[in-house]
């Protein structure tokens, strides 16, 4: 129903009327775009202490979330022939993918471990999510990602000669990534005997907002009611990165009742919070479509879109696999015991670059 509204509704500003003549136009566009895999460099689970013949069971590859729904909006006002006004927004259907793996904890089935680096010992060390005989364990990582942005652009006609029109762009852009990286944990006994709860959940989370100026060019040329078209879009300002890490461990292993303690595993007291930064950031964007005019204020078109973002901060990029487990009843206990050594995980901010692109389908419409 939301592809038929929006294909009823209209495209893109690029097909509005070869006039230009003062006057309001508006469009809508169906998307259809993928967006880079989400880094996620640090193994979760594994069948023992990482090494060269350790199998990765969970974690330490990419997150792909696949094609995503979405739409774009345009509407504008043609002051005269030569100068409009146009507000673009855009989004993306929220990315979601999941991956997990589980352990039975009967006699004679596989251990699974959770990898870390161990600063107290120094060297590489493991944690049980299952052991055979005593008990069961299942992890799981999710990824969940939202794309959106806005623009407010002047436009300023170059030349309309014969089948040309050749328009420059220049105003604001807003640019939203948000990406949510969990990874979930449960360890019971076996039975019989009491229910037993050991459940741990870690969190990370980011958010970049970028705000910046933008000039851009865009032409088309019509022959007929066919219309083809191109257009290229650079904005130059600010990312503003923020990470949220939080880590928790439910359990009533330590004492009567379910009690949650500060931690997960990768989320522990030494880099739960929060931080944030600002960054220079380029956002580019290029299009083609192809069309054809259906009425004087009706066209239809087809497109591609590229869009990229230089700097942004994603979630499974910040997590430091370097864990002291002294700080933590994750890691076997004791309750309330103070950090000795390293403290580690440290909280980290990393960036590196995005990008989404993808097909486009609607009508425009002009007033």
């Amino acid at each position: 129903m939301l592809i038929v509204l929006l294909t009823v509704l209209g495209l893109t500003g690029v097909a509005r009327a070869q006039t230009a003549a003062p006057g309001l136009y508006g469009s809508a566009e169906y998307l259809m775009w993928w967006t880079k895999d989400s880094p996620a460099p640090v193994p979760l689970v594994t069948d023992g202490v990482l090494g060269p013949s350790t199998r990765v069971l969970l974690g330490g590859d990419d997150v792909g979330l696949g094609g995503r729904n979405g739409a774009r909006f345009i509407v504008g006002y043609s002051l005269n022939p030569a100068w409009a006004v146009e507000a673009v927004g855009f989004f993306l259907s929220t990315g979601t993918e999941s991956r997990s793996v589980a352990g039975s904890g009967l006699a004679g089935s596989q251990d699974l471990f959770i990898p870390f680096f161990d600063p107290t010992l120094p060297g590489e060390n493991v944690t049980n999510l299952s052991l055979a005989g005593q008990f069961a364990g299942a992890a799981q990582e999710t990824l969940r990602s939202h794309l959106w942005g806005i623009e407010l652009n002047g436009v300023k006609a170059l030349t309309t000669r014969g089948p040309w029109r050749v328009e420059l762009l220049g105003g604001l852009r807003y640019l939203k990534l948000a990406e949510e990286y969990g990874f979930a944990t449960s360890s019971p006994d076996l039975g019989p005997g009491p229910v037993n709860v050991f459940v741990t959940q870690d969190s990370f989370d980011a958010s970049n907002d970028f705000y910046g100026a933008q000039l851009g060019l865009r032409a088309r040329y019509q022959a007929g009611n066919f219309m083809a078209g191109a257009a290229a879009k650079v904005a130059v300002g600010v990312m503003h990165q923020r990470v949220d890490v939080a880590g928790v461990l439910v359990t009533n292993q330590f004492t009567v009742p379910v009690v949650s303690y500060a931690g997960g595993y990768f989320a522990q007291p030494t880099n739960i919070g929060s931080q944030a930064r600002n960054v220079a950031a380029v956002v580019p964007e290029a299009s083609l479509t192809v069309g054809y005019r259906l009425t004087g204020w009706l066209s239809i078109s087809a497109g591609y879109t590229f869009l990229y973002a230089s700097n942004v901060a994603r979630p499974g990029e910040q997590i430091d696999r370097t864990v002291n487990p002294t700080q933590s009843p994750s890691f076997g206990g004791p309750v309330d015991k103070p950090l000795a050594g390293e403290p580690r995980p440290r909280s980290r901010l990393e960036g590196s670059d995005f990008w989404a692109h993808g097909l486009s389908l609607g009508l425009a419409v002009s007033f």
